[in-house]
């Protein structure tokens, strides 16, 4: 008698399977999941294994989550995941959109790379969509139109904004580019700190 109670994938104990993994994915030893491989991460669906850094099939901009693991498509560098930590990717609607919960990050955001890592020149804007509780993510390159974008943060006497700008001393504005300060001679750029300022 077949042995596949409880099983999805592998032997069943008389020559046949219980089952097969789709491509890019492997049995669990309790033959009860099929797991992605190394390098790949489930599509929203939960039907198919996608290659990280590979085109954006079945992966949206604002993403899913996969276990702890925030999966999204970045508009440079494809398929990208961030562990979010144990429980802190949540589903919001029956589509199965999610990201990771916020944590300490707030709505003026915080500058990363694609995949949420620490690095000199960001070009990533993560900031917390407060009434849904997740983080959206903008990339500054597609969303200024600049190759050369960046995410920083700009600082004044009143406060500090952390943004997207076509490059060092220039932020969109009316969809073009134009110079952060009113005298553009006074922007100062801090790249040990990422930072902007008007002369302040």
């Amino acid at each position: 008698m077949p042995q596949c109670r409880g099983k999805v994938c592998g032997p069943d104990g008389c020559g046949g399977t219980c089952g097969t993994c789709p491509s890019n994915s492997t049995c669990s030893a309790a033959a009860d999941t099929c797991g992605c491989n190394p390098g790949y991460v489930p599509d929203a669906a939960g039907e198919t294994c996608v290659r990280l850094g590979g085109p954006c099939q079945g992966v949206s901009e604002y993403g899913h989550c996969a276990g702890d693991t925030w999966v999204r498509c970045d508009a440079q560098a494809g398929v990208v995941a961030l562990p979010c930590g144990a429980g802190q990717c949540k589903t919001v609607d029956a589509q199965g959109t999610g990201a990771c919960r916020c944590g300490s990050i707030d709505a003026n955001g915080v500058c990363a790379t694609a995949d949420g890592t620490s690095t000199t020149r960001p070009g990533t804007h993560f900031t917390c969509a407060t009434s849904l509780g997740i983080l959206i993510a903008e990339n500054c390159a597609a969303s200024t139109g600049s190759s050369t974008a960046l995410c920083s943060t700009f600082v004044t006497s009143a406060g500090h904004v952390t943004s997207c700008f076509c490059s060092t001393c220039s932020m969109p504005a009316g969809g073009q580019c134009r110079p952060l300060c009113s005298n553009p001679s006074a922007c100062q750029y801090y790249p040990s700190g990422n930072v902007h300022t008007c002369g302040f």
